[in-house]
């Protein structure tokens, strides 16, 4: 019995992996009770350099899509690409029937050459139409002035006429009158015979009518300088219509050569429009790029007017992954990654990441009462070097990390919730507790994110230790192996529930 206790029991009394080294018995309690220090194991904290790898599912797609759609209607006669086919920059894509379009050409080109005529004939007879009413205005202006000429000088003679007719008339019967008169005295005195006074009486009569006549004249000779009047106006009226019909002709030509200059141009667009829709039988790619779907057939229909797309191109095409927010922290845009995809087994291609998304909410855990937690995924974009994928391809890409991680033994660490916990620090010969926020784990060892400097000497197994016991630290190192560089991979599969599984591997230094 006695070497029982000796070569079984005192063994576990020391031990600290054996229940009763804890115990009232045990090693720590018993030299607590002797007032003698407690040997313990101590590892210094250290810094260990970890390519922290996080891999996460995904696919390939398009960063960008171009949806081809016709510019005119028609029935398409050919197509000249395929679903998964790369094309260029002004590849022909698909071709329209051209027969009702090349109608329309030699239609429009004929419009043109007749407007053309129109306009060729117009600006010919204009300037002879022109020539002849400004020809009918200067004659009919040189006509007015004639009979302006004219009708000034009448008045002059028949005002100077009537004036003198009236006056000569006038003084001969004044004349007549005083012979009358001397011959009836003389006639009385009986100096002459009466027949004598009968011829002067007879003289004096025609005076009179002589006179009556000048004063008639005047009369005569205000109807004629009326009806020359008359004569003027009308000459007047002449030139006036001669000038309005000259004006009226500007005015239509002018009118009817714009509207001819306004035909041909609108003929002209109307063959470039042809032409244009000629053109648009033939439908190019209008960049480069993939493929991804073909919507149309020869034979079929397409409209203009319609939203659908015949085909559509994806161009710029990359890797896109999904990981949960909980590991968003661990990529960054430019970080280097490693994709792997199922169509190429056995193969790994070289990225970058280019661009990190917005949160992202999954169908799945979307809820249907406020304040249920939601799930979120975020998609992060790789660019794929020396690849051309096609959308669709399935695969996962690791994105690896390096950095710097201060980590103690696993065994040193008490446990408490929420990442938090505490270590045993030897300090002056007494045992401290602290408190820190932990990390992962990396080979049974426990990343230290808070709480504990690098060089700290934290006791193993310090959990029959009380604190500010005294106790006497046997530095050692405690690892199981030597990893100087510990690397961990994430492997974040696209569930409903986001979750991440962690495969630790460690590289031996």
């Amino acid at each position: 019995m006695g070497i029982l206790s000796v070569t079984i029991l005192l063994p576990t009394l020391n031990d600290p992996q054996s229940r009763i080294y804890y115990s009232s018995i045990g090693y720590p309690a018993l030299q607590r009770v002797a007032g003698k220090p407690i040997t313990v194991q101590t590892v210094a904290s250290t810094t260990k350099t970890v390519e922290d790898s996080l891999a996460a599912p995904g696919e390939s797609v398009p960063l960008q899509e171009v949806d081809v759609r016709p510019l005119v209607s028609g029935q398409v006669e050919k197509v000249y690409v395929a679903e998964g086919q790369w094309v260029r920059r002004s590849q022909p894509l698909l071709q329209l029937q051209k027969a009702s379009f090349q109608d329309r050409v030699n239609t429009a080109r004929n419009n043109l050459a007749t407007a053309e005529k129109n306009l060729q004939a117009l600006q010919s007879l204009a300037p002879e139409r022109l020539s002849e009413l400004h020809e009918n205005v200067r004659l009919a202006q040189a006509r007015l002035y004639a009979a302006k000429t004219r009708l000034k000088a009448i008045d002059t003679l028949a005002e100077q006429e009537v004036k003198n007719n009236v006056a000569a008339a006038q003084a001969r019967l004044k004349t007549s009158e005083k012979k009358v008169q001397q011959l009836q005295l003389l006639v009385q005195q009986g100096a002459i015979a009466k027949f004598q006074l009968y011829d002067m009486q007879d003289i004096y009569a025609t005076r009179k009518r002589e006179l009556l006549a000048a004063q008639q004249g005047v009369v005569e000779t205000e109807n004629k300088r009326f009806i020359n009047q008359d004569f003027y106006i009308t000459r007047e009226n002449d030139f006036i219509s001669a000038r309005k019909a000259l004006e009226l002709a500007q005015k239509t030509l002018d009118k009817e050569l714009a509207d001819a200059r306004l035909s041909l141009e609108n003929r002209k667009i109307e063959l470039q429009e042809a032409l244009r829709d000629l053109n648009r039988t033939v439908i190019y790619a209008s960049t480069d790029g993939l493929v991804s779907r073909v919507n149309i057939h020869t034979g079929e229909i397409v409209d203009s007017r319609s939203s659908d797309s015949l085909l559509t191109l994806a161009q710029n095409t990359v890797f896109k992954a999904y990981i949960d927010q909980a590991r968003l922290n661990k990529v960054k845009v430019g970080d280097k990654a490693t994709v792997r995809l199922i169509a190429y087994p056995g193969r790994t291609f070289n990225g970058r990441v280019i661009q990190l998304n917005p949160t992202v909410e999954t169908d799945a855990t979307k809820p249907s009462k406020a304040g249920i937690d939601r799930q979120y995924t975020y998609s992060v974009w790789v660019a794929v070097d020396n690849l051309q994928m096609s959308p669709g391809l399935q695969g996962y890409v690791e994105f690896e990390r390096t950095s710097t991680r201060l980590v103690v033994p696993e065994s040193s660490v008490s446990h408490l919730s929420a990442g938090e916990g505490m270590v045993m620090v030897a300090e002056a010969g007494k045992a401290v507790i602290k408190k820190v926020k932990l990390g992962r784990t990396f080979d049974n060892q426990r990343e230290v994110l808070e709480g504990l400097k690098p060089g700290e000497l934290v006791v193993l197994f310090p959990g029959a230790l009380r604190p500010n016991d005294a106790i006497d630290s046997q530095f050692g190192k405690y690892q199981t192996t030597s990893p100087e560089t510990v690397t961990n991979t994430t492997f974040s599969p696209r569930t409903d529930k986001n979750q991440s599984v962690q495969i630790p591997v460690a590289k031996n230094s």
